[in-house]
């Protein structure tokens, strides 16, 4: 099937633009995942569809486009990605799965988030909707936790923390969302009603994965040394461009809970097999004297699976 990126390969990546972000994004790739050399692309054409504007060249039909929130949180995305080696994050997609079956909490006041920014690579099908005739997917999501956003648009709220995120995929749709840390989704109110459900899910998604890693930071992957050269918040370190660093993976070694039953007579007939969904819930957690209150993660789980 050929998509919006394919057609604009060839030209974007004779570009500048391209070269650098292509060059801070070099990852080996991962069966059922997005490339990272086609995020550089996605996001290439951003810049180039922004210098456009800025020279008064862009298509008339494209320039509120150019001037929407959702365009400038993708710019600032991309220009992140052109100028340093911004961190990329792989969600495993065991996890994944149990992430979208579990319920967010009503309060996550006070969520202090493990990882500040990155690409989060998201499993092929995890959050998929309607588009262009046919089903789509996103692929990937730039995601940073702000408190002045004025740099990527007046129109934001500056005073309250945020994840700010945007997304991509192979049909250059962009979406985006703000999840405040004071318990709250800011949603943009002129979406229609498909498109704010889809907003809505990777909202839930990227929640939960934050609170998960709080609860389980384990799951992230620990950076050997050669990767770790130049990958993360700054510009420290060089590495050779033609040299691909591996994945940083959340949740490769995690695996979904099940309960298993086991048949104990033919009079008796046993429930279905179905999933059950998980939430979270604030415990206890030091001694009597020192204590405070942790997330913790009561798991989605596979029940009444036959051994």
């Amino acid at each position: 099937m050929t998509t919006n990126l394919d057609s604009i390969k060839k030209p974007i990546k004779k570009t500048k633009a391209y070269k650098a972000i292509a060059r801070n994004l070099n990852y080996r790739n991962c069966k059922g995942y997005p490339s990272t050399q086609n995020i550089a692309v996605n996001l290439a054409s951003q810049v180039i569809i922004a210098e456009q504007y800025l020279e008064g060249k862009l298509p008339k039909d494209l320039i509120h486009t150019a001037e929407s929130t959702p365009t400038k949180i993708f710019l600032y995305a991309a220009k992140k990605a052109e100028q340093e080696r911004v961190p990329c994050y792989w969600l495993a997609s065991e996890l994944a799965e149990s992430l979208v079956e579990t319920d967010i909490p009503d309060n996550w006041s006070g969520l202090k988030p493990f990882i500040e920014r990155g690409f989060l690579l998201l499993p092929q099908g995890c959050i998929e909707y309607s588009g262009f005739g046919e089903t789509e997917s996103i692929d990937w999501l730039y995601f940073e936790v702000r408190t002045d956003k004025s740099q990527i648009n007046s129109s934001l709220d500056n005073d309250e923390p945020a994840i700010l995120w945007t997304s991509g995929s192979d049909r250059l749709s962009v979406f985006y969302g703000t999840i405040n840390l004071t318990d709250k989704f800011l949603i943009d109110d002129s979406l229609g009603e498909k498109d704010k459900k889809i907003v809505e899910q990777v909202n839930k998604l990227l929640l939960n994965t934050m609170l998960v890693l709080n609860y389980k930071p384990d799951l992230l992957d620990e950076q050997t040394a050669d990767e770790s050269k130049g990958v993360g918040f700054g510009n420290a370190g060089k590495l050779p461009s033609n040299l691909a660093r591996n994945p940083v993976w959340i949740g490769k070694v995690y695996s979904q809970s099940r309960e298993y039953s086991k048949p104990e007579g033919k009079l008796a007939r046993p429930s279905r097999e179905h999933y059950r969904r998980g939430h979270w819930a604030r415990r206890r957690h030091g001694t009597r004297e020192k204590w405070q209150y942790q997330w913790h993660w009561i798991e989605p789980t596979v029940v009444n699976q036959v051994e």
